[in-house]
């Protein structure tokens, strides 16, 4: 059997079959432990950003990245899945969500290094937040949030319509209100 290098036959590396699908882009915000992370997200054209999001890769490919602590713009950034704490998608993302009517909302807050998501997470009816987190090692939607960020000197908060929150790297979430 031949061995290979990386650089050979690089589309095919890590995947069963070739890959045919061509990168569509969507603008996030991402917090990482180091602070906010923006840049453009490369994901497979046709798969909304959850489902990516929520996929095999450990590292996310992003282009022209910008860092509070890193004045020039970066012009590539390979992201460890791991390190993203919360996700905040831009306007144009497909985000790949199941739309539901038949779902409960349930306030919550989830709890993470360096600051807090507070808003609401639809359930099935009948699934308590507790049955569908403790063992999610996946992101989640979070609707009509406040996030809060623990930022010296002062702490920052805002609203966002629409957050994915990385259940891995939460260190705890509440129920702040029984239906």
């Amino acid at each position: 059997m031949a061995l290979r290098s990386f650089s050979q036959n690089r589309p095919n590396i890590g995947y069963l079959e070739p890959r045919r699908v061509s990168p569509s882009v969507s603008t996030v915000r991402l917090f990482t432990p180091t602070g906010w992370v923006i840049g453009t997200l490369h994901v497979p054209e046709g798969v909304g950003l959850l489902p990516f999001l929520n996929g095999g890769e450990a590292f996310f490919r992003m282009t022209n990245v910008s860092m509070a602590e890193q004045p020039q713009t970066i012009p590539f950034l390979a992201l460890q899945r791991k390190a993203v704490l919360i996700v905040v998608p831009g306007e144009e993302a497909m985000l790949g969500l199941q739309e539901d009517d038949e779902r409960e909302r349930h306030e919550v807050a989830c709890l993470f290094a360096g600051g807090l998501v507070m808003g609401t997470l639809p359930l099935p009816k009948g699934v308590r937040v507790s049955d569908e987190l403790m063992h999610s090692q996946e992101f989640f939607a979070i609707e009509d949030c406040t996030v809060g960020i623990d930022a010296s000197p002062d702490p920052v908060m805002e609203a966002e319509e629409l957050v994915f929150v990385h259940a891995a790297e939460m260190f705890g979430v509440a129920e702040l209100e029984a239906e």
